[in-house]
């Protein structure tokens, strides 16, 4: 099996949060997410995701648009909802992982169980990230994801 080419942690947070305790921080608020959690609000409520709007100053590490707080147990990324429905689900572009190496090193992520670590293609992906584009799409065009007139569902309280 291939190993990262360049494992070195950098960037990291200066205090670990707890491993299974993800924040997720939009202009609505901050989502909390276990890792499961984060991919079952993928897959059962990807319009709810779809709405989160980025935060004001922030830019995506891979892009550089406007961007929210995704916080793992010792990173703090700044990503584009589409970018995070990505990493969530293992199907990030092999330009967007080698960003975030470049910029991070290896972390759970995106480790080499997940991507080739020379070319950044994914191998483990979801199949999450088309179904969330799907709801990208029906929320600007005032549908729903089946093509109706909808309104969407807030988080569960």
């Amino acid at each position: 099996m291939a190993r990262d080419t360049d494992p070195t942690p950098r960037n990291r947070l200066p205090e670990a949060r707890p491993v299974l305790n993800i924040e997720v921080e939009h202009a609505s608020g901050i989502e909390h997410f276990d890792p499961n959690t984060q991919i079952m609000a993928l897959i059962v409520r990807p319009e709810f995701v779809a709405a989160w709007k980025p935060l004001d100053g922030p830019v995506s590490v891979i892009s550089g648009a406007p961007a929210i707080i995704v916080r793992t147990h010792d990173l703090e990324l700044p990503l584009t909802v589409d970018e995070y429905a990505g990493l969530v689900g293992n199907e990030l572009e092999p330009h967007e992982f080698k960003a975030l190496l470049a910029r991070y090193g290896s972390f759970f992520e995106i480790h080499d169980d997940f991507y080739d670590p020379r070319t950044g293609e994914a191998w483990q992906a979801k199949g999450l990230r088309p179904q969330f584009r799907a709801s990208v799409a029906a929320l600007r065009s005032g549908l729903d994801s089946a093509g109706e007139p909808g309104i969407l569902p807030g988080p569960k309280a």
